[in-house]
């Protein structure tokens, strides 16, 4: 599983190849030990502004082991 700092650099650099702006980026794990014992890390893009982009964003954290929420 990627760190927070990893999974924030990973959406970082995606951000910037898709030629949208820096935007803040916090990122948590969350705990789902009473439905699966499993966690799951999740990078939020604060600020974020409806685009079309989004799915490219999402499946760069699919395929890296983490979720991005807006």
């Amino acid at each position: 599983m990627k760190t927070a700092n990893e999974a924030k650099k990973i959406i970082a650099a995606k951000l910037n190849e898709l030629g949208l702006p820096a935007y803040k980026l916090s990122a948590k794990t969350v705990d789902f030990t009473d439905l699966a014992r499993a966690q799951k890390l999740f990078v939020k893009i604060n600020g974020w502004k409806p685009s079309p982009l989004w799915d490219d964003l999402q499946k760069t954290a699919k395929e890296n082991g983490f979720m991005v929420t807006d």
